[in-house]
């Protein structure tokens, strides 16, 4: 999936999480459903979290650029494959509107 600059990526409503040494738990409350996030995807997640309003992937890369010290290409692009991975399982959304699968959990 091509997502333009623009996209507002956002925390889906049904999402709560807490945080731990090694990252943070996701409970998606309508499906039941616990996630763990590693301390990167973690950093990743506060970052949207902290923003009720949606960031796009430069805002959430700038926001990581403080945290990491790799090069910002490389950094943009494990950041997109990390939005991707929680787009699939349903924890966030773009603009708004969920895009998750109807996979099972745990499944392909």
């Amino acid at each position: 999936m091509t997502l333009g600059n623009n996209t507002i990526w956002m925390i889906s409503p049904d999402v709560r999480s807490t945080y731990t040494e090694d990252g943070a738990v996701l409970l998606d409350i309508k499906k039941g459903v616990c996630y763990g996030l590693n301390p990167t995807a973690a950093r990743v997640w506060g970052t949207i979290e902290g923003n009720s309003q949606g960031l796009t992937l430069e805002s959430i890369v700038n926001a990581m650029e403080r945290h990491f010290p790799v090069p910002r290409q490389q950094l943009a692009g494990d950041t997109a494959e990390c939005l991707q991975k929680l787009l699939h399982m349903g924890l966030i959304q773009l603009n708004g509107h969920s895009r998750s699968s109807d996979a099972p959990p745990g499944g392909s």
